[in-house]
C-alpha cells in the first residue's frame, strides 16, 4: 500500500512539472498533414502519369483478357465435346487446358511485374519532384514537422493543418515551370557534314 501511494505521489508531483514542459516546448511549433495520394492524384503532373498508367492497364489487361477468353473456349469445348471423343482425345485435350492455364497464370504474373516497374518508372520522378516542392515549402513556412495524414497512428488530422491543397498548388506551379524551362531549352543543332 505504502509503495502505491508513494508511487501516486511522485506521478502527481511530475505530471504538473511535466506538463509545463510540455506546453513550454511546443510553443511556436508548427506542424502540418499531407494526403500524398490526395495531392498526386489532383496534381496536373500526377493525373498525366495516372492516365499513362491507366492506359498500361488496360494494354496489359486486354492481352489476358484475350488468353482467358482463349481458355474458356477450350474449357467449353472439351465439356461440350468430350463425350464423344475417344480417351486419349479427352487427355490430350485436357493436358493442352492446363498448358493453357499455366500460360495464363505466368502471363498474369509478367504482367503485374510490369505493371509495377512501369508504376516505380513514373512515379520515382513525380516523388522526387514533390519532395523538392515540399522542402521547399516547409523551409520558406518555417514548419518543425509534417506528417503523412494517412499513415497509421494518425486519428485525426484538422483541416487547418492539412497542407495538401498548398502543396497541390504549389506542386502545379513547379510542374507548369519545369514545362516551360524545357520548352524553352533550345537543342543544339548537330554540325552539317560536308
Amino acid at each position: 500500500m505504502r509503495k502505491k501511494l508513494g508511487l501516486f505521489i511522485l506521478i502527481f508531483m511530475i505530471f504538473p512539472f511535466s506538463a509545463v514542459m510540455a506546453q513550454t516546448n511546443t510553443q511556436g511549433l508548427r506542424i502540418g498533414v499531407i494526403d500524398i495520394k490526395r495531392v498526386i492524384n489532383t496534381s496536373k503532373y500526377g493525373q498525366e502519369v495516372m492516365e499513362k498508367l491507366q492506359k498500361k492497364y488496360e494494354e496489359l489487361q486486354g492481352k489476358l483478357e484475350v488468353k482467358t477468353k482463349e481458355l474458356e473456349a477450350l474449357k467449353d469445348e472439351i465439356e461440350k465435346k468430350g463425350q464423344l471423343w475417344s480417351q486419349e482425345m479427352i487427355e490430350k485435350k485436357q493436358n493442352e487446358y492446363q498448358k493453357k492455364l499455366r500460360e495464363l497464370k505466368a502471363l498474369q504474373e509478367d504482367a503485374q511485374f510490369e505493371m509495377q516497374e512501369y508504376e516505380r518508372k513514373l512515379l520515382d520522378p513525380v516523388f522526387k519532384e514533390l519532395e523538392v516542392v515540399i522542402k521547399d515549402f516547409v523551409e520558406k513556412e518555417k514548419f518543425d514537422l509534417i506528417l503523412e495524414k494517412t499513415q497509421p497512428g494518425i486519428y485525426y488530422a484538422s483541416p487547418r493543418i492539412d497542407l495538401s491543397p498548398v502543396i497541390v498548388e504549389l506542386f502545379n506551379k513547379h510542374y507548369e515551370e519545369k514545362l516551360t524551362s524545357k520548352k524553352e531549352t533550345p537543342k543544339k543543332e548537330e554540325p552539317k557534314k560536308k
